[in-house]
């Protein structure tokens, strides 16, 4: 697919799109191709410095570091939106590769970073667009209206959004091509306001596991890293005890895919020095009984990655690792644990409340999507007559 090509769009002020927060006059739109990544960085760096908190998934030291790791295998571009010709807000427009719809290859652009082929992907969730909140809907109404003009993609999607967020943009977005997944997390603040303590927000029976496998393990020791040198140990101990337990379920692990494992590399170096990245290691003697990675999003800690040793018994080294790491964060101020999107019994048992995460796509009224859709109609109606059948 060839990157789309500079243009320009402008939305006229309306009252649909005015508020109290948002200066009088037009939001214009431009795409701006890769050829102008640096002075395109540089506008988001100067923006990021106009918000009082810039979600870290729509940052420029995320999207920037991205660039640099997948950058050479997806072509993508930058949206601006200006108004007086002063820059406003900007997002990502990546262009996906090796996507599918079924068992069609499909042309598909991507709000952000996302799009990557599977094993590569960075699972881009709490994604966000870095423009005033009373400019968003606007700003996406506009893009797809500007986008619709362009006849080489299949479907644009919106990937990992807040559902809230996503849905104030009040896009039209087939109900079928909406999904959306519980993200819990453990609320650190409100333990905090009522002057408990973490285990206490636990559910029984969770409270007396944890107990029982405290007491069993014994002398525990916890490792935040305050350096890049320590964040760079605890990681390769996180990556050995992920790709080891994955391997042994036959599958290939995350970290197979050495452009995603230097991607968080360069995360390091970058992350860990400005307090947005967290690696956390939990050891008995020598022997590391688990780590986690996080990324600090707006004062909430997101569960991005882990690994554990094998269980012991009953015991359960990656309960106590996340319990333990809970502890920390709690203990330096964090407001939330956030395990992201899923609803593993795990994730069930270690949170006490959930938001919604979105993934959405616009499809192009192409032929090949009405033949898959037909299929699948057909697929679904042979069941019921099976199950009828029965």
């Amino acid at each position: 697919m060839s990157t789309i090509h500079c243009a320009q769009h402008e939305i006229k002020p309306n009252s649909e799109n005015r508020s109290e927060n948002t200066v009088a006059g037009p939001l214009s739109l431009h795409l701006r191709d890769q050829d102008q990544t640096q002075d395109c960085l540089q506008i988001w760096q100067t923006l990021e410095a106009q918000f009082d908190a810039v979600p870290l998934m729509c940052s420029s030291v995320w999207t920037s570091t991205w660039i640099e790791h997948y950058g050479d295998l997806q072509p993508y571009s930058f949206v601006i939106a200006s108004r007086n010709n002063t820059p406003c807000g900007i997002c990502l427009l990546a262009e996906g590769v090796e996507q599918f719809d079924g068992p069609l290859p499909i042309k598909t652009l991507h709000l952000g970073t996302a799009g990557e082929p599977a094993a590569d992907s960075v699972c881009v969730e709490y994604n966000s667009l870095l423009i005033q909140p009373a400019d968003q809907s606007a700003f996406m109404n506009a893009l797809v209206e500007l986008l619709s003009k362009n006849q080489t993609w299949d479907s644009l999607y919106f990937d990992g959004f807040a559902s809230a967020e996503l849905e104030d943009w009040n896009l039209e977005l087939p109900e079928t091509s909406v999904r959306k997944i519980e993200s819990r997390y453990f609320d650190l603040q409100l333990i905090r306001e009522e002057e408990r303590d973490v285990i206490s927000g636990f559910g029984y029976s969770t409270r007396k596991n944890l107990r029982k496998n405290m007491k069993t393990y014994g002398n525990l020791t916890t490792e935040w890293a305050e350096t890049i040198e320590q964040a760079e140990s605890i990681f390769a101990d996180l990556v050995a005890l992920h790709q080891t337990r994955w391997q042994k379920e036959g599958q290939p692990g995350s970290y197979a895919s050495q452009r995603f494992t230097r991607f968080h590399e360069a995360l390091i170096q970058k992350l860990i020095p400005s307090g947005q990245m967290g690696l956390f290691r939990v050891k008995i003697e020598n022997e590391v009984i688990g780590c986690v990675q996080v990324l600090i999003d707006r004062n909430r800690v997101l569960c991005y990655q882990g690994g554990s040793a094998e269980y012991r018994g009953k015991l359960s080294p990656g309960v106590i690792t996340d319990y333990l790491c809970i502890e920390e964060c709690f203990q330096r101020g964090f407001d939330a644990y956030d395990f992201l999107a899923g609803n593993s019994h795990h994730k069930q048992k270690m949170s006490t409340h959930h938001n919604f995460l979105t993934w959405a796509q616009i499809q192009r009224p192409r032929w090949k999507f009405t033949a898959l859709n037909a299929l699948r109609k057909i697929k679904q109606t042979m069941k019921l007559i099976r199950k009828a059948d029965q």
